[in-house]
C-alpha cells in the first residue's frame, strides 16, 4: 500500500535541484567548459545540505522517509523496514562524506 503522506518541500526542492546540479556538471564536464568547477561545488554542497535536513529531520524529511518504508516494508527482506533513525544516521554519511568532497574541490579544482 502506497504512502498517503506527501514528501516533504525540503527533499523536493533538494532532490530537484540536486538532479539539476548533476546534470550540468555531466554537460559541463563533457564540454570541458569553465562552470565544471562550480557546477561541481554546487552538486556536492546540496549533498551536504540534503545530509543536514535529514540529520536534524528538518520539517519531517527522515520521519517521511521511515514511514514510506515502513509502508512499503515488502520491498525489504523480512519486510523489516528501517526507522527514521538510519535514515539520520544516513543523513550523517551524507554530509560528512559531501564535505570531505568539497574540501578536496576546493582545494585541487581550479575554479
Amino acid at each position: 500500500m502506497p504512502s498517503k503522506s506527501p514528501m516533504p518541500l525540503p527533499l523536493k526542492m533538494l532532490g530537484v535541484l540536486l538532479f539539476g546540479a548533476i546534470v550540468a556538471t555531466i554537460v559541463f564536464g563533457q564540454l570541458r567548459g569553465p562552470l565544471l568547477g562550480p557546477a561541481a561545488i554546487t552538486a556536492v554542497g546540496l549533498v551536504i545540505l540534503l545530509g543536514l535536513c535529514l540529520v536534524t529531520d528538518f520539517r519531517g524529511s527522515a520521519e517521511w522517509l521511515g514511514q514510506h518504508a515502513k509502508d512499503n516494508a515488502s520491498l525489504y527482506f523480512n519486510a523489516a523496514a528501517p526507522c527514521k533513525g538510519t535514515y539520520r544516521i544516513l543523513g550523517v554519511g551524507f554530509a560528512v562524506l559531501g564535505l570531505a568532497i568539497e574540501i578536496v574541490l576546493l582545494t585541487h579544482m581550479p575554479i
